[in-house]
């Protein structure tokens, strides 16, 4: 039984970081990366599409090439003229700052470099947005992270109980419901608040506050608590739950 136990939870682990690694490749503003290289050296960059808090933005391009220079441009998306800076060598590194602004504020950017007699136009010839974000307390960030994906943890061996008989099912279950509810009614809207900047602002909207992919996670493992202490034949309705909240997570979070 204890062997039982322990590969359900190996499987548990191993299937929560195999979602999560899969909504990270989804998730729209993961960062652009890429390395190329000019005369035999490494470049390497990552433009990233957010940032937190009321510092400004970094750009940082790596390089091996010594002799190489860059230009950082940027522009709100509503401008038509694009702003400029020389990025500054240090370190093997080209460096240049853009200014922080308002929470949900987002402008473009791209970098040009050049070398010899030639530019090469990052990332890829393409422009990225830059969405700005509220600083959110290292408390609040801790909770929301640890909140979330201990709820898909413990939902995932919700479901795999199935395959051990269902014994543990009920309490794995009221567990995965007390972390998602606490995620959901507390810990997410307090992130949110911090994140958009309501804060001392304005008072945000109710779907705001409750996206819908947390509030059908926590309504779907409540229904599903519900069922499996009415009927004990519906033994397979706490694996059919851990599915679907994958599903939400990966496609909607």
């Amino acid at each position: 039984m204890k062997k039982n136990n322990f590969i359900l939870w190996m499987s548990s682990f191993v299937i929560t970081f195999l979602t999560i690694y899969l909504s990270n490749l989804l998730d729209k503003d993961y960062p652009v990366t890429g390395t190329f290289g000019i005369d035999g050296k490494k470049i390497s960059y990552r433009f990233e599409k957010v940032h937190y808090g009321k510092e400004d933005f970094n750009v940082i391009i790596r390089t091996d090439v010594a002799d190489v220079s860059g230009i950082l441009f940027r522009k709100n998306k509503s401008d038509k003229i694009w702003s400029s800076s020389e990025l500054n060598i240090s370190d093997l590194s080209l460096q240049g700052k853009i200014k922080s602004l308002k929470p949900f504020q987002t402008i473009q950017y791209f970098v040009e470099l050049n070398y010899k007699d030639k530019k090469y136009l990052l990332p890829d010839n393409q422009k990225v947005d830059l969405t700005f974000y509220g600083n959110i307390p290292a408390a609040v960030n801790v909770m929301q992270f640890l909140l979330l994906y201990l709820g898909l943890l413990l939902a995932v061996r919700t479901g795999l109980e199935y395959f051990n008989n269902s014994e543990k099912s009920k309490k794995f279950g009221v567990l995965t419901v007390i972390v998602f509810l606490t995620l959901t009614a507390l810990v997410n809207p307090l992130y949110l608040t911090y994140k958009y900047g309501y804060m001392n602002s304005i008072v945000p909207a109710i779907n705001n506050l409750f996206p819908t992919s947390y509030l059908l996670i926590t309504l779907l493992w409540i229904v599903s608590l519900i069922v499996v202490f009415i009927s004990k034949k519906l033994k397979v309705t706490f694996l059919v739950s851990a599915i679907i909240t994958m599903i939400i997570f990966a496609v909607m979070m």
